[in-house]
């Protein structure tokens, strides 16, 4: 069943690819972005746009603020970019900042029953900002998590064993950050306990599990140290 319209405010990386998964899942029957940028904005969502002939009926549309007045969900990825060598935390105060501006521009207009996903870093942070500006209940204010460290970890426990990412059962918890922690003792595969997977299937060490944990915790700083070799100047609001 369809639901209504879900905004997505940032057209960088994860929001544009954000509104554009979620157009080809088919779940909203409007997508809007929004973004400082409006050209960025709009040029993502016409590109999006003339592809709707081959999914199901959506309208996807560049907007603004008013738009959020009959949102069922809005989805927060802004921000500025973690710079190379920068922590998420370390965004906390510009981002903070920023928060402040897209919160209350999105509260003047958004219902009372909408639903707000925080994406953006330090996103533990940025969410409980959120849930404190908003004024909602705090079962309307979602962050994302740990969610993307999960995946990645799952990915990486795929990649060492063979199996199929899909069941690698795993999770990474705590923080979106350098404190997370990985939940070996709930770790299965294909419904077997890691360590017996291991005994029976394939050898794999203590240094080999401790080698996947600091992959993932360091992913983030090593994807931006490499896209920002081949960056163009355009302004980009993203989370990685």
């Amino acid at each position: 069943m369809l639901r209504g319209k879900i905004v997505v405010i940032g057209a960088g990386f994860v929001g544009s690819t954000s509104a554009y998964t979620i157009m080809l899942d088919g779940l909203f029957q409007e997508i809007v972005l929004i973004d400082i940028n409006k050209d960025k904005a709009e040029g993502d969502a016409l590109d999006m746009a003339h592809g709707i002939s081959f999914q199901k009926p959506v309208s996807v549309y560049s907007g603004d603020w008013k738009d959020c007045a009959d949102a069922d969900i809005v989805v927060i990825t802004a921000g500025v970019n973690q710079k190379v060598g920068e922590s998420r935390i370390d965004l906390l105060r510009r981002n903070a900042d920023i928060f402040k501006s897209i919160i209350g521009s999105v509260m003047k207009y958004a219902p009372d029953d909408v639903i707000l996903l925080t994406v953006s870093n330090p996103v533990d942070i940025l969410t409980y900002i959120t849930y404190k500006l908003s004024g909602l209940p705090k079962n309307q204010v979602i962050g994302s998590g740990t969610v993307l460290d999960t995946s990645r970890l799952k990915y990486l426990i795929s990649r060492h064993t063979g199996v199929d990412a899909r069941y690698c059962h795993t999770y990474i918890i705590g923080e979106h950050g350098d404190s997370e922690v990985a939940a070996w003792s709930i770790t299965n595969i294909a419904g077997i306990n890691m360590r017996r997977f291991f005994e029976n299937y394939g050898k794999c060490t203590d240094e080999d599990l401790q080698m996947m944990y600091e992959e993932v915790k360091n992913s983030a700083y090593e994807i931006i140290q490499k896209r920002a070799r081949h960056t163009t100047p355009l302004r980009r609001l993203s989370r990685v």
